[in-house]
């Protein structure tokens, strides 16, 4: 049997399992309101830096939001014009439904600008943007101008500087929205012929 004379009784009263808080020095209360402001001050630069990045035309993209509208609005009217005239016929009227698709791009681009105005030239990859479609619409009107005289092959879709296909950036500005892309009426006169295939 367990001598038990002499100690306290089990279990011991709760306030001697209680011990007083260790002492704190005053040197880590000072790191600790150091931390706290420092922390506060990376919070106001962070938001600061997002305001003003948010203030920022972004270089490759449309993104003013009264312009974007406009641009939606007047590149579906286009894309249901073009994808209505189908190419077929013989290469003169084929190349006079090139032209009439031609022409609804235009249409598009001269309201786009008209409605536009000065969100354009806020947002700077607009104008970059609105000279690649006419890049697209003269070698259109070349390869028109090919069928009538024997001349065409296959249509040569413009690239860019690295040798893209120029549709692929002006599909990018968007911020992976499909605001204005390229039909493919566009970018391939006839349907069996995929953009990818040129």
């Amino acid at each position: 049997m367990l001598e038990t004379q002499g100690l306290p009784p089990y279990p011991p009263a709760r306030n001697v399992w209680e011990f007083p808080p260790p002492p704190v020095q005053k040197r880590w209360k000072w790191i600790a309101v150091a931390a706290m402001v420092l922390g506060l001050v990376v919070a106001v630069v962070l938001v600061s830096v997002l305001v003003e990045l948010d203030r920022k035309d972004a270089p490759g993209l449309i993104e003013d939001g009264t312009l974007v509208s406009i641009v939606d609005r007047e590149c579906e009217l286009m894309r249901s014009t073009v994808e209505s005239m189908p190419l077929s016929g013989s290469a003169t009227r084929q190349a006079r439904t090139i032209g009439d698709q031609n022409e609804a791009v235009e249409g598009m681009l001269e309201r786009i600008r008209a409605r536009g105005g000065a969100a354009i030239a806020a947002d700077r990859p607009t104008e970059e943007w609105l000279a690649d479609w006419q890049t697209i619409l003269d070698a259109r009107s070349r390869f028109a101008a090919d069928l009538v005289t024997g001349g065409a092959e296959d249509f040569e879709l413009p690239l860019d500087a690295d040798g893209d296909p120029v549709y692929l950036r002006m599909n990018d500005v968007w911020l992976g929205a499909t605001v204005c892309e390229v039909p493919a009426a566009l970018l391939s006169p006839y349907p069996d012929q995929a953009p990818s295939d040129i």
